[in-house]
């Protein structure tokens, strides 16, 4: 038989079930959205969940270091040629929609110096991406800036969402490991959330999952070519590199992020040999050659057929257009023995031309050619957070070559 709860058990909770009545009941009269306002408010202001040491670390924006000089004047001179090429090639490959607001919103920097000539501008910028108080879609910096002014976002992002997402990793995914597996580099001046010492970005514990998954896709492949279209800074990069340290990537993306990925990268692998676009004929070369190889994403097209070993995309597919993302998929598909993606399951982004993004079940991916082995929902949308959430929109699929 099971064993009633104590008496001061159920006075809490009945007294909860009161007030809980009470208040859903007043705010019912407010309606929908003032109901998940203020249960959203609550939810902010609840305890704190762990007794880990955990500040966010907001630093200050950092000058432009003149001993990365030589670095900075490669990139300016390869986003040039970058810029240049794109004059000429169709609208597809453009930036559309909400990435298109960001691009000029948060890039402002680097397309000034492109169009003034001037380095300094684009220096600056680079030297401080991850850190930057507009959003720029590559991580939580604006997010964080937020936090830092407001005691009750900054108590949210710390104990809440942080505490419990630690939580989850220390007890499911570390597999003996200690917390600086988490960290990153932080060239570019990224904030992040310092946990017992290490300073750590959200991302990274699910860059660390994925990154652990795709590498056993690729098990047995000895030195593989992995492609990735919008790969941000490299975040899942770097992490897959600790998995696979012989593999050679290829990104193709904007010329802005390019640029940010070429800084973040070169910075953390200084050793490693990069062919940047225009710097040599990349259709003459063996990408085997190089550990990294960066390129415009209207160069896609001239990829061989059958020459890529795994070919990523987390997100921008689905923040494309329809044709861009038809396109990209066609030839990812064209290219590549396998290809994970992570997008959008049911929820449609808008365009000018009224026109919705796809979703997942609409990419032709040919299935006569390909199989798809693996199906499931994003985990970074469904950890760090007790409530339910099955409303997860993001799904990540995997195939390979049948």
């Amino acid at each position: 038989m099971r064993n009633k709860p104590k008496l001061s058990a159920r006075l809490k909770g009945r007294a909860a079930d009161l007030a809980a009545d009470l208040l859903a009941l007043s705010l019912r009269f407010g309606g929908k959205n003032t109901y998940r306002d203020v249960v959203n408010a609550l939810w902010e202001r609840q305890p704190i969940f762990s007794d880990a040491d955990i500040h966010l670390d907001v630093p200050s924006y950092r000058a432009a270091d003149p001993a990365e000089r030589p670095l900075i004047e490669r990139i300016f001179a390869f986003y040039k040629r970058a810029k240049q090429g794109e004059r000429d090639v169709d609208p597809i490959f453009l930036p559309a929609g909400g990435w298109k607001k960001v691009v000029e919103a948060a890039f402002g920097n680097l397309i000034k110096g492109y169009e003034t000539d001037d380095i300094q501008p684009f220096h600056y910028f680079l030297a401080n991406f991850g850190n930057w108080e507009v959003p720029t879609g590559i991580e939580e910096s604006s997010e964080h800036w937020k936090a830092k002014e407001s005691a009750r976002k900054r108590h949210y992002l710390e104990q809440i969402e942080m505490a419990q997402l630690i939580h989850w990793w220390q007890t499911y995914e570390s597999l003996g490991r200690d917390l600086s597996v988490l960290t990153t580099p932080r060239h570019g001046n990224f904030t992040g959330i310092r946990v017992n010492g290490h300073v750590i970005l959200p991302n990274s514990v699910f860059s660390d999952f994925y990154a652990r998954q795709l590498a056993g896709f690729l098990h047995g492949q000895p030195d593989p070519i992995v492609a990735e279209l919008g790969g941000g800074y490299g975040r899942l990069c770097y992490f897959l590199t600790r998995e696979i340290p012989t593999m050679h990537y290829v990104g193709f993306d904007l010329p802005e992020g390019l640029c940010y990925a070429a800084y973040y990268l070169m910075s953390a692998f200084p050793d490693k040999k990069f062919l940047l676009y225009g710097e040599a004929d990349w259709q003459q070369v063996s990408f085997k050659d190089y550990d990294f190889v960066l390129l415009p994403a209207y160069e896609i097209g001239k990829q061989p057929n059958d020459s890529i070993d795994l070919f990523l995309n987390e997100n921008s597919l689905g923040a494309m257009s329809p044709a861009a993302c038809a396109m990209f998929v066609k030839e990812i598909c064209r290219t590549s023995l396998r290809f994970w993606h992570r997008n959008h399951e049911v929820r449609r982004n808008p365009f000018e031309d009224g026109k919705p993004s796809l979703v997942n079940a609409e990419y032709p991916v040919p299935m006569d050619r390909f199989r798809l082995l693996v199906r499931d929902h994003d985990i970074s949308r469904i950890v760090g957070h007790d409530r339910s959430r099955i409303k997860n929109d993001m799904v990540w699929y995997y195939y390979e070559r049948a």
